[in-house]
């Protein structure tokens, strides 16, 4: 008795298929829409933003991008020199005390530039459908996306990998259960960007919402927009290639602390709105530009 046997163009539709979930998951992660990047607003030029102090205690600190602190006062920001400058870009206070003289009193940005972290914050954090990771992140190869992991002693103990797949609209969103810690030593890295797009561009589609607290430990080099409930403590020798947004609460008891380290803001980001972003790309509707805040000059 003879066979059935499918039609060839069926046969090959099926490889195709099969072929492309092959190609989907090859990457690491999982399959799914890209989410957009996620608007920051007038915080899109700071490097760091605290609301109760940011504080160095290590001569070798080098900050590009602007920095503020709002509601403490100025002397809340300590250890950060103007000569030689510790800071390309502005020292942004709601009243006087910070250093002197590259310190600018500006309560009005400040308090939006507050309003605009918490507005991305809150938003991040309450996006649905994340992919839930192990704790330790340490080892994963992940295409662009929303994910979540839950709270442990270490967070990255080594390498976590972000595989751009060649898109220069990869956007990667984490969502901590609680805290962000890192181990020493330990690295985030891209993989496969496109032609022409560095770690530096890439950096701008990299978010981080912590409910909590966020430790970057000793020689950590990590990339992507810290939002931070409360503190961000960075310690000794860490290399960012982000922001550290930090006090994202009512009770502004949230600092940002250094150590010797090098916090540089990622390189031509769209200034969006912030609060927005995060859906998948193929279904959100554009995000409509605002104005530019005051860039940090060389």
């Amino acid at each position: 008795m003879k066979k059935c046997r499918r039609p060839l163009a069926a046969r090959s539709l099926s490889l195709g298929v099969a072929l492309l979930a092959a190609s989907v998951f090859m990457g690491g992660g999982t399959a799914g829409a890209t989410p957009t990047p996620v608007g920051l607003g007038t915080a899109t030029a700071f490097a760091i933003r605290a609301g109760a102090g940011i504080s160095n205690t290590g001569a070798g600190t080098a900050i590009t991008g602007n920095i503020g602190n709002d509601p403490g006062a100025g002397t809340q920001i300590t250890g950060l020199t103007c000569t030689p400058p510790q800071v390309t870009g502005t020292i942004y206070q709601v009243s006087a005390g910070g250093p002197t003289p590259c310190t600018q009193t500006n309560a009005g940005l400040m308090g939006t530039v507050q309003s605009d972290a918490l507005a991305a914050f809150t938003h991040t954090a309450g996006l649905p459908g994340a992919t839930t990771l192990p704790a330790d992140l340490a080892g994963q190869n992940l295409v662009a996306g929303l994910y979540k992991f839950p709270a442990a002693a270490t967070n990255l103990s080594t390498t976590l990998t972000l595989n751009a797949q060649g898109d220069p609209n990869s956007v990667w969103i984490f969502q901590a259960t609680s805290s962000l810690i890192t181990s020493p030593g330990s690295t985030v890295q891209f993989v496969d960007p496109p032609p022409g797009v560095s770690a530096a561009q890439l950096a701008c589609n990299v978010f981080w919402t912590v409910p909590s607290s966020a430790t970057i430990d000793t020689t950590t080099t990590f990339v992507g927009t810290i939002l931070a409930l409360t503190s961000i403590s960075v310690n000794n020798g860490a290399v960012i290639t982000g922001r550290l947004l930090a006090d994202n609460e009512g009770s502004h008891t949230g600092a940002v602390t250094l150590i010797g380290d090098t916090i540089t803001t990622p390189t031509g980001c769209a200034v969006l709105p912030a609060g927005t972003g995060g859906g998948p790309a193929t279904t959100a509707a554009p995000a409509t530009p605002v104005v530019s805040p005051p860039a940090f000059t060389g």
